[in-house]
């Protein structure tokens, strides 16, 4: 302590004092308990575990508290490393309690959790523990891939599944992701996901016949989706027609002359009474795409000597109506992210967070490619919502905390100098009030501008001094503890060093059993 009794920290020797100003000393209780927690934040503490210097367990005859402070994760960068089986997963979860116990009141902190393996989510009967959504329902969301049971009486689980019938400005591209490569690549699909689709929406500076060229392209690619498979709720269509003001829903208004001449020459028979359902729709806009292929020099397909449909439109024609060889059902890998009854997931996950929600994404069943798109695209949109609120100044002390776990397959080390939502994440996100939690098993294999951006590490077991060379590199305080590191393989071990911390500190987690870990000011 120095003359004002205020307690200060020095990790360094002075050059010029004698040496006879140090001692070397063996604090004891009080003196210890100064150095882990003595500079830690006095605000939203939790209690995190014990001070564990060795593997033996001399450490329970004189349990030493280590705390961490939710301040210090709030908006900030935190990293969590160590072989598989070493307790990544188990922090994740005290840090992710800690945030919903100093929040109860204020709500200030939404959380987002891609949980890769569906343990954030679902209880598991082998560690006979409440998941996080479970052990707090009141403030936790999930949503799954695939169908559960009833998580409770109240309300059935909430599904990730797009309306691509209601969302057709954004149908192709996300297509494109969850589409495999390979089918994505080939030509045949490829020129497809070319097209541009409009939202169906009307302006007031709109005409009527350009709303109603815009209504056409949309009912064409309905009649694409319905041939490829994809369920339908006509009625909600229908009242999203009738409420931008389209009288009548499913009529796709051809020319009297062009119905005449397209029956005639594909079914041999007069044109039926106008459409009024969405059966009818599907069969007349498949009867009039057919005769344009067929009959491309009739003069009934031009109007005003323009061919009737636009580039995209034919691309979509000759999609659903292929040359000997090809199938539109290539596209029914995206029929188990479709539902004719889904609302916009999006805005219903960044409104909760919001509020001080914790969002869970159940992912387990996902592959790597779905795992990503779901990462970036809910990413981006947290991004943007944040963003806005900034320029907006209307932020008001908000936070948004997203975790990733597996790391490396969101933030490859070979991402080099390309900016993605996730650069922006590291070198901005503090700015919009964004935090991130991500974990994985080597710091090797994650982008090094993130890890030198990053506040919190908490460090299991590592095997290569490869992975502590890189940890040393980008945080100096790792540089002597390498070796430690790689010899201590006891379950839930870890070195920690937070924002607040100014030393590495060894410490035996605990074990998260849902209940609250809060600390007593």
């Amino acid at each position: 302590t120095d003359a004002s009794t205020t307690v200060n920290f020095s990790s360094d020797v002075g050059q010029i004092s004698p040496a006879a100003v140090f001692h070397l000393f063996q604090p004891d209780a009080k003196v210890t308990d100064l150095i882990l927690n003595g500079m830690l934040n006095p605000e939203q503490r939790i209690d995190f575990g014990l001070l564990r210097p060795s593997e033996n367990n001399t450490y329970l005859a004189n349990k030493t508290p280590v705390y961490i402070s939710m301040m210090d994760i709030r908006g900030k960068r935190t990293a969590m490393f160590g072989k598989t089986r070493m307790g990544k997963s188990n922090v994740v979860k005290l840090v992710v309690q800690g945030m919903l116990d100093v929040t109860k009141d204020d709500c200030n902190v939404g959380q987002l959790i891609f949980d890769v393996n569906g343990e954030y989510a679902n209880s598991n009967p082998q560690d006979g523990f409440d998941a996080i959504a479970s052990a707090y329902p009141d403030r936790c969301t999930s949503y799954f891939l695939t169908p559960r049971g009833l998580q409770n009486e109240a309300e059935a689980p909430k599904l990730l599944r797009f309306n691509f019938y209601e969302r057709t400005f954004e149908a192709l591209s996300v297509m494109r992701e969850l589409l495999p490569p390979a089918t994505a690549e080939s030509e045949y699909v490829a020129r497809l996901l070319t097209c541009r689709l409009p939202n169906l929406a009307r302006t007031e500076h709109d005409s009527e016949r350009k709303i109603g060229n815009r209504v056409r392209k949309v009912m064409l690619f309905w009649t694409l989706l319905d041939i490829c498979g994809f369920e339908v709720n006509p009625q909600r269509l229908q009242n999203r027609m009738e409420s931008i003001g389209i009288t009548h829903p499913f009529n796709p208004s051809f020319p009297q002359l062009l119905r005449m001449s397209a029956y005639q020459a594909i079914r041999n028979s007069p044109p039926p009474p106008l459409p009024t359902t969405f059966a009818d729709m599907v069969t007349e806009i498949s009867v009039v795409a057919r005769f344009s292929q067929s009959y491309q020099n009739d003069p009934s397909l031009r109007r005003n000597g323009q061919f009737i449909f636009d580039s995209d439109e034919e691309i979509m024609i000759s999609f659903m109506f292929p040359p000997i060889g090809y199938s539109p059902f290539v596209l029914r890998p995206c029929l188990q992210f479709h539902s004719p009854e889904a609302g916009d997931f999006v805005a219903e996950i960044l409104y909760k967070l919001a509020q001080g929600e914790t969002v869970i994404l159940d992912l387990g069943s996902a592959n790597e490619q779905i795992i990503r798109y779901f990462s970036r695209s809910l990413s981006e949109a947290v991004f943007r919502e944040q963003e806005s609120k900034f320029v907006a100044n209307t932020l008001n002390n908000n936070f948004i905390q997203i975790y990733f776990e597996e790391a490396h397959m969101i933030f490859p080390p070979n991402a080099g100098n390309t900016i993605d939502v996730y650069s922006r994440f590291a070198k901005e996100g503090a700015k919009f009030n964004i935090g991130i939690v991500y974990s994985t098993q080597s710091p090797s294999t994650v982008n090094r501008d993130l890890l030198s951006q990053t506040e919190n590490f908490f460090i299991g077991h590592l095997s290569s001094s490869i992975d502590t060379d890189q940890l040393a590199k980008i945080q100096q305080a790792f540089h002597n503890v390498g070796q430690i590191i790689m010899r201590q393989r006891t379950r839930g071990l870890l070195h920690v060093l937070t924002h607040s911390h100014r030393y590495v500190i060894p410490v035996q987690a605990n074990r998260y059993n849902g209940v609250s870990r809060l600390a007593k000011n």
